[in-house]
């Protein structure tokens, strides 16, 4: 009985670490998602500013619950014969997990977009 009320116990521990990390890469995945489209429209005539971006950018990390200062954010222009500009964004972050009551995992997370 006591075997099987531990397993239980790992087992709901396991699930829990499992399901608090999928949330975070989740974010992180629809969150790179939105940075690579904006990246691809922001050069696109009438182009954006670069605190119009920075603060897409914000917009974005908010709905996707991402803690990013706007420090870690890096905009790159590159102009192109008659087709607008590529504009790169580089972004930086790090979110702390609780993967079991009481310990913290720190997840860093680095993306340019291409």
């Amino acid at each position: 009985m006591i075997k099987r009320i531990v397993s239980l116990i790992v087992f709901l521990l396991i699930v829990n670490a499992g399901v608090r990390l999928g949330m975070v890469y989740f974010h992180d995945q629809q969150f790179k998602d939105a940075v690579r489209e904006l990246a691809l429209f922001a050069g696109q005539p009438p182009a954006k500013s670069n605190e119009a971006i920075v603060g897409k950018v914000m917009q974005l990390a908010q709905d996707n619950q991402i803690p990013l200062d706007p420090d870690f954010i890096d905009i790159t222009r590159n102009s192109s014969a008659g087709l607008g500009e590529k504009v790169t964004i580089k972004v930086a972050y790090a979110v702390n997990v609780a993967l079991v009551p009481g310990y913290l995992r720190r997840f860093e997370f680095d993306y340019t977009t291409p």
